[in-house]
């Protein structure tokens, strides 16, 4: 009897030792995939962000103030994410028969390529996992000008 009440209790200590082992891993698995979500989340809002803000540029390419009412509808659109990225920026430029030209002298069929990148900044909630401390992430939407003078 006295045997088997030890060997009980030499179990019970290695069932938990067994478990956080587990724990640890499995853990850190979930908040891998956490992590990834939300990497994969900010970068397709910042991909339609891009896309919202040459929308609206290929139809306004006329304004004066262009550049900054695009970067004002893509960090509107971001939905307060910008906080993710450090270095976000907004770049609108326009090309006329494959030559750089301001956006305000495009003519209707020309391009207009509203660029937008930053630096993701990762949480680093995994344990016992290096991950980098930032990515750098751009999204370039190049769309036909259909305004123009």
């Amino acid at each position: 009897m006295v045997i088997r009440t030890l060997r009980v209790g030499r179990r019970r200590g290695s069932v938990a030792v067994e478990t956080a082992l587990v724990m640890i891993s499995l853990t850190s698995l979930i908040f891998g995939v956490f992590e990834f979500s939300r990497l994969l989340m900010d970068w397709n809002l910042l991909n339609n962000a891009a896309r919202q803000g040459c929308r609206y540029a290929i139809v306004n390419n006329t304004s004066t103030t262009i550049s900054t009412q695009v970067q004002t509808i893509v960090t509107s659109f971001m939905a307060g994410q910008t906080t993710s990225f450090s270095g976000f920026t907004v770049t609108v430029s326009g090309t006329h028969l494959g030559v750089s030209t301001p956006v305000n002298n495009l003519t209707p069929g020309d391009m207009i390529t509203v660029t937008v990148s930053g630096t993701y900044k990762f949480m680093n909630i995994i344990p016992l996992v290096k991950m980098p401390s930032s990515y750098s992430i751009t999204s370039a939407v190049i769309m036909g000008c259909e305004g123009g003078v």
